[in-house]
């Protein structure tokens, strides 16, 4: 019997660790940005199944994560978007060159 109650108490141990190490691909995506330059520029990010979902005030787009970044298909062509673990911020293509968001808080 005490042998049992280990080898359980084991299992679940060795369990917990595994799926706490084992984070999903595109994760540390996941939140709600704010534009460093521009406080009124902000966007979410969700799960939808497989892919993404970046939500503004004013539009929807999906993404699918893909060698460390997240790319946005559109109808003139694609945007990607690129995690700096650094500095926990999204770096982004914008008007005049790279727009960089930081993780609300």
């Amino acid at each position: 019997m005490k042998t049992s109650k280990f080898s359980l108490a084991s299992v679940l141990l060795l369990s917990i660790v595994i799926l706490a190490g084992c984070g999903s691909k595109g994760s540390e995506f996941l939140g709600t940005w704010v534009n460093a330059r521009n406080v009124n520029d902000t966007f979410q990010i969700v799960r939808n199944g497989d892919q993404y979902l970046i939500t503004t005030k004013d539009s929807k787009a999906g993404a699918t994560y893909d060698k460390g970044m997240l790319e946005i298909k559109g109808i003139l062509g694609s945007a990607e978007l690129t995690y700096d673990r650094k500095t926990d911020t999204i770096l982004a293509p914008g008007f005049f060159g790279v727009a960089e968001y930081q993780r609300k808080r």
